[in-house]
């Protein structure tokens, strides 16, 4: 935080929310996927875990909504000054949103182009999302 100044505990409360409602479930299926379901021709078991992961992040009993979704709720009501992971989270989230539209239509050829980006950014999510919560734990 700027100044020295210690984060208040309803930041943390927050950044502890964004980390559970989309870091822990941005992946929460697919990343126990055996790595070869992530090479080859796309099947049905990475597209199935793709969708819950992402397209279906946050549920609300028959409501759910996509990572890209849960991400723009928390990230209004956090302060600019949690960067760079922030920034990150940003774009990381950005490229799933992209390659959400071939998620949903079922695009198999697009998925195939965009399965490392989609894994890679799942990946950068939890990281900074954790890495986020412990420097403000310490800066506590």
């Amino acid at each position: 935080m700027p100044g020295g100044a210690h984060p208040p505990e309803e930041l943390l409360e927050q950044v502890a929310a964004l980390k559970h409602d989309l870091g822990k479930y941005v992946a929460w299926t697919s990343a126990n996927l055996d790595d070869g379901v992530w090479e080859g021709p796309v099947e049905d078991e990475l597209v199935s875990a793709l969708r819950a992961d992402l397209l279906q992040t946050r549920k609300h009993g028959e409501r759910c909504e996509a990572a890209w979704e849960v991400w723009r709720a928390h990230r209004a009501g956090l302060p600019e000054a949690l960067e760079p992971e922030l920034a990150a989270v940003e774009r990381a989230v950005a490229s799933l949103e992209r390659a959400g539209r071939a998620l949903a239509e079922d695009d198999r050829q697009a998925l195939a182009e965009q399965r490392g980006v989609i894994r890679a950014a799942q990946q950068d999510i939890r990281l900074q999302l954790r890495s986020l919560h412990r420097r403000l734990l310490r800066e506590r």
